[in-house]
């Protein structure tokens, strides 16, 4: 193994003089990080040395991320042994699924479908499309169910609509972008809100907004901007 093309510290120099090309591949696992590791050896290396990765296995046991990051950059490839760990991790499974097996992964979507963020970006970059199984963990979080409207549904929600509405600053985007007019029954909540009344009222209104002008007034800057926009 000719480690002189790669960039060694001294020390690393220094432990890998007297060691066979086995004894190097341990000492630099138990020693440095993986993606360190990762670094010194190319994946053919580690490759011929069987052991190799069940070390790795056994010493990134516990994260997710460094077993990703390896199936990923080094085997090019799904890593099955090292699955049930990653499968721990709702988001590197849904990396894992887009990164290295570049599909849906089904044994893992019980995992990924636990979390509103990783549901939502497996369901727009690994499905592509609609996961209706998911939809009543995604709606969860207004920003996600928000999201799923504009990205996977393209059009309106109703049954997400009322964990959109509890958010001035998504019920705002929602009407803007998905109604794309005014939407009565989350203008209260709205209202609550400097920042999104303005906005509301501009982009949405495109008017003044008089049951709102007592909140934006409370923000001087906002008021302003609403005065100047509406030329009052």
């Amino acid at each position: 193994m000719n480690l002189s093309q790669y960039r060694l510290d001294k020390e690393l120099i220094a432990i890998f003089e007297h060691l066979t090309d086995e004894q190097k591949i341990e000492v630099a696992i138990q020693k440095y990080s993986a993606q360190e590791v990762l670094h010194i050896f190319t994946y053919y290396e580690l490759e011929q040395h069987t052991y190799a990765k069940k070390l790795l296995l056994e010493k990134y046991k516990n994260s997710p991320q460094d077993l990703f990051r390896y199936a990923r950059d080094m085997i090019c490839g799904r890593w099955p042994e090292a699955e049930p760990m990653i499968m721990t991790s709702p988001g590197y499974t849904y990396h894992y699924s887009l990164g290295v097996i570049r599909g849906r992964w089904p044994e893992a979507e019980p995992i990924i479908i636990t979390d509103p963020h990783c549901a939502y970006r497996y369901s727009r970059y690994v499905i592509k499309g609609r996961w209706p199984a998911a939809e009543p963990t995604i709606m969860k979080i207004a920003i996600h169910a928000y999201l799923y409207s504009r990205d996977i549904i393209q059009g309106r929600w109703p049954e997400a609509e009322p964990i959109i509405m509890a958010s001035p600053e998504y019920a705002y985007y929602y009407s803007y972008e998905i109604i794309k007019g005014r939407w009565p029954e989350a203008e209260p909540i709205i209202m609550t809100s400097t920042a999104y009344a303005y906005f509301y009222s501009r982009d949405v209104i495109k008017g003044r907004w008089p049951e709102a002008e007592p909140v934006i007034m409370k923000h001087s800057s906002c008021w302003q901007l609403y005065k100047d926009h509406f030329k009052f």
